[in-house]
């Protein structure tokens, strides 16, 4: 085996490759300065999923707790010599200044398998070069391959025993697949070995549909800060820019929307107002919100009680409520602020909630417990209420919950999506093309805030905290803050729609 433990070399991973083939500055970025790094549900989930690989596959040689390379370098060549050690997870490889860790070896006589664990339910073409530069690495340390597999999720896989995960799993043969795009790792790492020298520059790179592609670039606001640029709004803040509409920006190297000709413009999309493109561009030109002439009567088609409503779910992944699948949306928090008239002032301590984290009736009390707090009048009111009406519609079909279809149905029929209320008789330019509740508050009189440090701010942290609250390992103290945390985070988004109804009815 060809092993070097000069750290100086091995600036490289997989990860890193990746990066650098998606975009050169994205890859200078992470490498000199990167943004600070901080766990989510994603990576989460995925380390629970690859502690059921481990425990599926069987005893073998663990490194996934040695996070010094040379240590788990070290141990994984000492793996290999030992004729009693036929698996090893993580093992750590470094060819020249690339370093990849695999997640299962497999002795197969005098040679190896190399198996992938992915944490989704199905295949990927992404997953085949991410495979490809491990392969390269481990056969230019010498390491003679037999087969390539990549292990999935089981998109089948129902939970019906505590504990029992042992079709959790599926394997997938990509040997040939991968065996085709090795060829050109040897190139891919060439091309990025200027960016690994000390003193290098910063790549001169224009944005681009490479900054999405395949996944969002975390750097953009760095290479492309366009209120600084083109001192005003960009094109692209636009909802749905139409493809005429980029064409002609591109053609004609147009970046500020208020330098688009109106003719290009959207005019009609189902749940935007009318000619929203142009109202969106009129707001910037003038500095000042556009409501429409009908926003005071829409208000009077709803009747009172006015309840506002917000849901958190969580992908498992890794199920633990009997009857779940592993990418199925688990509903374990709600969050209700009832407006009872006009004069009525509603504070942040006023709301109800419902919590919970591994109950195996978890679903049948988050229901109970809704219809209970909403009543059987009133317009309930949630921002992109598809979502919490998607999961009403997949409650109705469980069996734990049949004999609530009906109330279920009455409940749907009283709600409002109040961003397809805001699309359609609201917008401000400190939106910036934006409305989603969190840019929404940023422009309304509220006193709601996400920033405060350690607090939740998003529905993916949401997850993260409830992943974190089930970990057999989260200890009372932390699971106690965490609670508190989802609490407080899901009435503040009841009590900001709240706020937006006081700021549009006054307006």
């Amino acid at each position: 085996m060809v092993i070097n433990l000069d750290k100086s070399t091995y600036k490289l991973d997989k990860t890193k490759i990746l990066e650098g083939l998606q975009c050169h500055k994205k890859l200078w970025f992470n490498l000199y300065e990167p943004v600070k790094k901080e766990d989510n549900a994603t990576f989460y989930s995925g380390r629970l999923f690859g502690s059921i690989v481990r425990k599926n596959y069987g005893k073998g040689c663990d490194l996934s707790s040695i996070k010094d390379i040379e240590s788990a370098v070290i141990k994984t060549q000492e793996a290999i010599a030992s004729k009693e050690i036929n698996i090893i997870y993580e093992a750590a490889f470094i060819f020249k200044n690339t370093l990849v860790r695999t997640d299962v070896l497999i002795r197969n006589d005098n040679s190896w398998d190399l198996l992938e664990a992915k944490s989704a339910s199905g295949l990927k073409e992404k997953n085949f070069l991410d495979i490809a530069i491990q392969t390269h690495v481990l056969k230019k340390s010498g390491i003679k391959l037999k087969n390539i597999k990549l292990i999935h999720l089981n998109k089948d896989f129902i939970y019906t025993e505590k504990g029992n995960y042992d079709d959790l799993t599926v394997e997938k043969e990509i040997t040939n697949e991968v065996y085709l795009l090795e060829s050109d790792i040897e190139k891919y790492i060439q091309s990025l070995q200027f960016l690994v020298k000390p003193n290098s520059k910063i790549p001169d790179i224009s944005t681009g549909e490479h900054c999405e592609k395949p996944y969002p670039c975390q750097y953009q606001d760095r290479c492309y800060p366009l209120t600084k640029k083109i001192n005003g709004p960009a094109y692209t803040i636009l909802p749905y820019v139409g493809k005429e509409l980029k064409e002609y920006c591109i053609k004609n190297d147009i970046i500020n929307l208020l330098n688009v000709p109106t003719k290009f413009l959207l005019k009609d999309r189902k749940g935007f107002a009318k000619n929203y493109h142009k109202i969106i561009q009129e707001a910037h030109k003038t500095n000042e919100p556009w409501f429409s002439d009908n926003l005071k009567d829409i208000f009077k088609d709803y009747t009172w009680p006015f309840y506002f409503m917000d849901f958190e779910m969580a992908v498992q992944t890794v199920p633990i409520i009997i009857g779940t699948s592993p990418t199925y949306q688990l509903p374990f928090q709600w969050s209700i602020h009832k407006w009872k008239s006009k004069s009525d002032k509603v504070k942040i301590e006023d709301g109800r909630s419902f919590l919970d984290f591994d109950s195996q009736n978890i679903e049948r009390k988050f229901l109970e417990s809704l219809l209970e707090t909403v009543g059987n009048t009133g317009t309930i009111f949630a921002h992109h209420a598809g979502t919490e009406i998607g999961v009403l519609k997949k409650l109705k079909e469980k069996e734990s919950c049949k004999d609530l279809s009906d109330q279920i149905d009455a409940l749907i029929n009283r709600v409002v999506d109040t961003q397809v209320l805001i699309q359609m008789n609201f917008y401000s330019p400190l939106l910036n093309g934006s409305y989603k509740l969190k840019d929404i508050i940023k422009v309304i009189p509220t006193d709601i805030s996400y920033e405060e440090e350690g607090n939740i701010s998003g529905g993916l942290q949401a997850t993260l905290a409830w992943l974190n609250h089930t970990d057999p390992n989260c200890s009372e103290i932390t699971k106690k803050e965490l609670t508190n945390n989802l609490l407080k985070y899901c009435a503040k988004d009841t009590l900001a729609l709240y706020d937006l109804f006081k700021y549009l009815m006054d307006n």
